[in-house]
């Protein structure tokens, strides 16, 4: 029952702009949400913590695997399509959903954060709500 409820409460932070917290950096997903057939915007932010910041010369990228049914602009982000600085990272994601209903698109953030003495690539996978009303 308690992993019944664990699995529940991860699949509600991925339709409420989850937030992840960790102790290099925080992780926040804000979802995609419009109307059917109309361009819609999700974002993806990674924001340095503590001693840590984002390392400016990494290649970041976000590898999109949109769902059926949605569409998006562009299925592989590289850091020259992010705002970088040295306390964030944010990809901005454009989907458009032929039709109503909620899908989630699956994605692979890549990036690292560093320290004055060392760097740390991490890579992530995230789900991106799309809500089309």
């Amino acid at each position: 029952m308690k992993k019944a409820l664990s699995l529940a409460a991860v699949a509600i932070l991925a339709f409420a702009g989850a937030a992840f917290a960790g102790d290099k950096y925080d992780l926040k997903i804000s979802p995609a949400t419009g109307k059917s057939g109309e361009k819609s915007s999700a974002t993806i932010t990674v924001k340095a913590k503590g001693a840590y910041h984002v390392n400016l010369e990494y290649p970041h990228k976000l590898i999109l695997t949109a769902p059926e049914g949605v569409s998006v602009e562009k299925a592989k982000l590289v850091a020259s399509d992010a705002k970088v600085s040295k306390e964030e990272l944010s990809f901005t994601v454009v989907a458009t959903s032929s039709a109503p209903g909620k899908k989630v698109i699956e994605a692979q953030l890549k990036g690292a954060v560093c320290t004055e003495s060392t760097c740390e690539p991490f890579v992530e996978t995230v789900k991106i709500p799309v809500d089309a009303k």
